[in-house]
């Protein structure tokens, strides 16, 4: 993808959750229950998410996640941001996804990766960074939870206790009572709903994957870094900043709250970096661009 291409499907990103979504019948705080339905039901039926209900699932949470954080406003490093991910994107084993990269504008130090290849940094976590390396060690991270599907096995998982399902349900009742003449208390009731629905949702990030699949995602990063060019040791510097913030922090509070510690992380890459080939040495340097797009 060539960077006009960036540019615009990033600009097309920014318009098309924030206003299109909020034109249709079923949308409730800026999410689309009558795609989230149809996936729900899909997934009842066939058991799985195949990749065109993942682009729904996907566009849908990424709309909830931008009516809770909006995006930061510098386009110079929105750009910047996409450019390094959409690069990284290329090495992974899914780069024929639509992958967008956008920075959040919010204080807090966290990152999110959501189905079918949307993946957002916190210019809160940007500032804590000291090189591009570190930037494309935290996205990989970010990319790997994507092409292994680790958001999609837990929404699958959740799936045995009805949640998209639920999700159906409440659209179809939310719909029918929002074109009544005559709102009832039940109306009031179906809001509620969804909005415990929407809560359900966000759930999934605020809660966090497993251990197992962070641990993973972190060595897969690793690899896909020293795949890309970048120094592999990147993500274990990240980590080594993550512990000296330490756990009293407020910005942290929701990292620490969805992953396993720094330390333990870092435990577990010490051991991922002793296996890289030697070979596995850095081939960019890119100190210069990175600081640029921090100050533009």
């Amino acid at each position: 993808m060539n960077m006009s291409g960036i540019c615009l499907r990033s600009t097309v990103l920014a318009i098309s959750l924030l206003t299109v979504l909020s034109a249709c019948n079923m949308t409730v705080n800026g999410v689309n229950f009558g795609k989230l339905a149809t996936a729900g039901q899909h997934l009842s039926q066939a058991g799985g998410i195949d990749e065109k209900q993942e682009m729904q699932l996907g566009d849908e949470f990424a709309a909830m996640l931008l009516g809770a954080s909006r995006l930061h406003p510098n386009p110079a490093l929105q750009q910047y941001v996409n450019t390094v991910g959409t690069y990284l994107a290329t090495h992974s084993d899914r780069p024929e996804l639509p992958w967008t990269f956008a920075v959040l504008d919010t204080p807090d130090l966290n990152a999110f990766a959501i189905p079918g290849g949307y993946v957002f940094i916190s210019s809160g976590l940007l500032a804590n960074l000291s090189s591009e390396a570190e930037l494309a060690a935290v996205l990989s991270h970010e990319i790997v939870h994507i092409t292994e599907r680790h958001h999609l096995r837990e929404i699958e998982r959740q799936n045995s206790v009805g949640l998209l399902s639920t999700i159906a349900s409440v659209a179809a009742e939310y719909q029918q009572e929002h074109h009544s003449e005559r709102p009832s208390a039940r109306a009031y009731q179906n809001r509620q709903i969804a909005e415990n629905v929407l809560s359900a949702g966000h759930l999934l990030y605020t809660k966090g994957l497993g251990r197992d699949d962070e641990l993973a995602a972190d060595a897969m990063a690793v690899r896909l870094c020293a795949r890309a060019g970048y120094d592999p040791y990147a993500l274990a510097a990240v980590m080594q900043q993550l512990d000296r913030i330490g756990s009293d922090s407020s910005a942290l509070s929701l990292l620490l709250a969805t992953h396993p510690a720094p330390a333990e992380r870092l435990s577990q890459l010490e051991q991922q970096l002793n296996q890289l080939p030697a070979m596995a040495q850095p081939k960019l340097d890119l100190t210069g661009r990175f600081i640029a797009a921090l100050q533009h």
